[in-house]
């Protein structure tokens, strides 16, 4: 009982100080000067205010600070967002232009075709590191039109390897470096005796950073013959159209016995970088 008239004075009191001031601001407006317990009264008022108002503040500063960090959390989600779409778009670029440069790459080989081929495009899905030098696989079979001894090239008519074993749905390819199986009827195109046979050579990759082909059996009598010649796939392939670029010479000289010549050439195809390829559509009877 005593703690509740206790209070209820508290409150009488602050009530009374409180209209009391009230009254202190409303004769205010009427004087210039105010008298010493006015001056008082105005002091005591303006500590209670400056007690009260300090915890406000700061409780509104903490709602303040939880709507700014709210706001950059979501500022923050956003950027993320748009970051992570840009990616996504950078990829999709990225894939265009590999794609672009290839359709490019594809129309200029149906624009200048040897012999106005007709091509069967493959992507190549498997290689193996045991036999790299010697056959890849494509995604295309007999059900795209393929069929055993079919020749392989690339886009830019350089000569891959035949096709020497097919399913309904993928397909072997023998490539050119294969030592000793292609045996490939060959051409220099500087010199009409310049003929030949094309086998994978025997030179260390290691010093030449690509495998190399070897071209046997030439004529000594073939003289033009020289560095830089290109070599094709000749008119008595039992294999391969005629035409077909294979490569180009980097080195020549007479055999053992001096009877023939022999020349280093290295192969027009990346054959260690080999994603898209294209089975020419004209297979030949043969080996």
């Amino acid at each position: 009982m005593t703690r509740f008239f206790t209070s209820k004075r508290l409150m009488v009191l602050l009530a009374s100080f409180i209209l009391l001031a009230a009254l202190v601001g409303l004769t205010l407006r009427e004087r210039e000067n105010p008298t010493w317990p006015e001056k008082m009264l105005i002091d005591a008022f303006g500590w209670m205010q400056g007690a009260v108002y300090a915890p406000v503040q700061h409780v509104a500063g903490f709602f303040e600070d939880m709507q700014h960090i709210k706001q950059l959390y979501e500022e923050n989600a956003k950027l993320k967002a748009n970051l992570n779409d840009y990616s996504s778009m950078r990829v999709r670029i990225q894939g265009l232009e590999q794609e672009n440069k290839r359709l490019k790459e594809d129309l200029g080989l149906k624009s200048n075709s040897v012999s106005d081929l007709q091509l069967i495009a493959a992507n190549v899905i498997g290689r193996s590191p045991s036999t790299w030098n010697s056959e890849v696989t494509l995604d295309v079979g007999t059900k795209d039109g393929v069929q055993k001894n079919m020749a392989v090239i690339t886009a830019n008519h350089g000569l891959v390897g035949r096709i020497y074993e097919v399913t309904p749905y993928h397909a072997k390819v023998l490539l050119i470096t294969d030592k000793g199986k292609m045996g490939i009827s060959a051409k220099v195109t500087s010199d009409e005796l310049g003929y030949g046979i094309l086998n994978g050579s025997s030179v260390d990759v290691s010093q030449t950073s690509k495998p190399m082909l070897e071209m046997s059996g030439i004529k000594l009598g073939a003289e033009k013959v020289k560095l830089g010649d290109s070599v094709v796939t000749s008119n008595v392939s039992d294999i391969f159209p005629p035409g077909l670029i294979i490569g180009k010479i980097t080195s020549i000289e007479n055999d053992k016995l001096g009877l023939t010549k022999i020349a280093q050439v290295e192969p027009a195809a990346n054959l260690n970088n080999m994603d898209f390829l294209y089975v020419v559509n004209q297979a030949k009877t043969g080996q």
